[in-house]
Formats: C-alpha cells, sequence, structure tokens
C-alpha cells in the first residue's frame, strides 16, 4: 500500500472513495471537545474548560483553564495566538504561543452583537469575524474590537432549522458551514458570493479546495470551479471534527485524536 498526501491526490481525478484507507500512525487520547493545528504543526486540544497545547512531536507544552469559560471552537491558524470562543456566554478569548490570556475575557454582547453564534479569524491584520444570529449580520472587528465592516440581512444562513456551526477564512474566502442546507460563500468584504448546495457536519479547505464531512466520509471540491466532487475520502466511524495540514490528517473521536494520513489500496 502506498501512503497518499492530499496535495499528490488533487491530481488523480476522482475515484472510488473504497480506494483509500486512513492509516493512524499517532495518537493523543483523551476525551477533547474541540481542536486546532497550527502552521508549526502544534496542537490544541480543549478539554471542558481546560486548553491543552502539544508540540508537532505530541510532547505537552503548555495548560491553561479558563475557568468558567467552556469552549464551543478554538483556531489556532494564526501561529501568534488561538482564538478561543464560547457560545453560551458570548465571550472570546486571545492566547499567545504559551496559552497566555492577551487581553483577558471579551464579552461580544456589551461589544453590541446579541447573539454571536459562530467566531472565527481573518488574515486581514489582527481582525476577526463574528456571526450574530440576533440581527442576522456577519460582522468583521479590528484589535481594538471596532467594527470595520458588516453584511446584515443574511436570511439565508438562518432560514432553516439548523443554525451554522462552522465559519473558516482561506484563499481570500469566507466559509460558513450550514448543515443540511450547504456551505456559504463570502468574500473577504463580507459579501455574499453563493450557497454551495450539499449536507456538511464539518468543513475544512486545503490549498484550492473545499473539504466537506458528510456523514463517514470527506468531499473534496475544487474552489475554482464549485462543480463536481473531485475526490472522496471514507472516515472511520465517530469522527466529530478533521483537518488536513501539515501534509496529515487529523480526526478527532470521543476517545482521541488520530494523527495520519490516507493510503491507497493496491
Amino acid at each position: 500500500m502506498k501512503t497518499v498526501v492530499l496535495i499528490i491526490l488533487m491530481s488523480v481525478g476522482f475515484g472510488s472513495w473504497s480506494q483509500f484507507q486512513f492509516k493512524a500512525q499517532d495518537s493523543l487520547m483523551g476525551n477533547y471537545s474541540h481542536f486546532s493545528v497550527d502552521n508549526f504543526g502544534r496542537i490544541y486540544l480543549s478539554q471542558n474548560d481546560v486548553i491543552l497545547q502539544f508540540s508537532n512531536q505530541y510532547d505537552t507544552l503548555f495548560s491553561t483553564s479558563l475557568k468558567q469559560m467552556s469552549p464551543t471552537s478554538l483556531e489556532s491558524s494564526k501561529s501568534f495566538r488561538t482564538l478561543v470562543f464560547d457560545q453560551e456566554r458570548s465571550v472570546i478569548h486571545f492566547l499567545d504561543n504559551t496559552l497566555t490570556d492577551i487581553h483577558g475575557e471579551i464579552d461580544l454582547v456589551l461589544m453590541g452583537v446579541q447573539q454571536a453564534v459562530l467566531v472565527c479569524e481573518s488574515f486581514a491584520g489582527n481582525t476577526f469575524w463574528v456571526l450574530d444570529e440576533a440581527n442576522m449580520r456577519l460582522i468583521k472587528m479590528n484589535e481594538n474590537l471596532e467594527v470595520i465592516s458588516q453584511t446584515e440581512n443574511l436570511i439565508t444562513l438562518f432560514e432553516g432549522e439548523n443554525l451554522p456551526n462552522q465559519m473558516i477564512e482561506s484563499n481570500d474566502f469566507l466559509f460558513v458551514c450550514i448543515p443540511g442546507i450547504g456551505v456559504g460563500v463570502f468574500d473577504v468584504f463580507g459579501t455574499f458570493i453563493r450557497m454551495y448546495p450539499c449536507a456538511p457536519d464539518r468543513i475544512d479547505v486545503s490549498n484550492n479546495y473545499l473539504l466537506i464531512q458528510s456523514g463517514n466520509k470527506v468531499e473534496v471540491v475544487p474552489l475554482e470551479s464549485f462543480l463536481d466532487t473531485e475526490l472522496v475520502y471514507p472516515l472511520p466511524e465517530g469522527v466529530k471534527e478533521f483537518s488536513f495540514s501539515n501534509d496529515k490528517v487529523y480526526l478527532l473521536k470521543d476517545n482521541g485524536l488520530f494523527i495520519g494520513s490516507f493510503e491507497k489500496q493496491d
């Protein structure tokens, strides 16, 4: 069998997804809720109110407790900080590379956001995105917590029973995952471009491809055309979050984070 890296697979075209199988080379066992991987391969995992950081060799580097905060998501796409969001309390924290709190607790309600459902980083300076369900708007804030842009009347994102559950900025696009509906696509100014219809559970972006988890598979869709799926990877049972990063595949299950790659069956 041959180990296949994502970049190589993009050139082979669509094939039977039974041709590939996930092979775990390493794991971090534990009951973790969420994870993120930065550009240096460091791994961040949340466990109740505790955030753990591991090196790219899977050694424990730092840990911190946010006490009353229970993270809904964490993102370390910017190598100098990790964004932690608690949807229930509508608060965020920014942690540095040693998991030290940078600004303290930031209450989004006090910033004029009535019901934040998603938060993610933006790569236009030290800015970040907030999706506000109460006012059906998308907001971009700067490091001084000032609103620098907003898109209103986003009825398309909230018209169904399922609320958006994930938001990622990559490759000059912002992607919003809406289970049962599809993936909303915006430009970096917050302008709505299109809805890509599908049934996503989770999403990721790697190179110029949108990766869509739907049930027990991940579909690979080219961003240039948003046409047919080019490739499909089968997932093991029980995957609740995934990421393709640093030439590795990361799969989070109830009992731990598994790191490996997909192998093509001969």
